[in-house]
């Protein structure tokens, strides 16, 4: 006779027949193990997709800055181009400006005229400080920036650029 069995395929004979069955606490345990490892792994991805999703939001907030500094470039270099002298000039003798060719002066008899001293003691103040070439001076230095926009501007005409050096004002 033969010793072998029928094995049934039945599932509730299936299970029964299983030579690796598990304790019910065994099992209670496994479930709550593959629950954690579930919840952590669940968190895991949450927080990653997080992270993700705010690099590409902090990348696309990188491009719309580079986007309007290249704008805030274009237009600084608009503005020197605009600001440019020759095209200051070219538009002045379109609106008919012409330079000056015969300068009159009038005279104003009795216009009071107070002398440098007599200004001092008056109203306190220092002409030589507070000077009409020291004030335009002041105002129309360009700054390092408009030099070099406007180096940029006279080179892309294809003017000489040679002449665009800032001049050493000693204080």
């Amino acid at each position: 006779m033969s010793t072998n069995s029928m094995i049934s395929l039945r599932p509730q004979n299936f299970i029964r027949q299983l030579p690796w069955r598990v304790g019910s606490k065994a099992a209670l345990g496994f479930v709550l193990l593959l629950a954690i490892f579930s919840l952590v792994g669940w968190l895991y991805l949450t927080d990653a997709s997080r992270v993700t999703t705010t690099s590409y939001r902090i990348d696309e907030l990188r491009m719309e800055l580079d986007h309007v500094r290249n704008e805030n470039a274009a237009l600084i270099l608009e503005i020197a181009e605009l600001k440019a002298l020759s095209r200051v000039e070219k538009r002045a003798f379109e609106l008919g400006f012409r330079p000056a060719s015969r300068v009159e002066y009038l005279r104003v008899n009795d216009f009071p005229v107070l002398l440098e001293s007599s200004t001092k003691d008056v109203y306190d103040i220092d002409y030589e400080a507070h000077s009409v070439d020291a004030f335009i001076e002041d105002v129309e230095a360009p700054s390092w920036w408009e030099e070099k926009l406007d180096q940029i501007a006279a080179w892309l005409e294809g003017r000489d650029t040679s002449n665009y050096v800032r001049p050493v004002v000693s204080e």
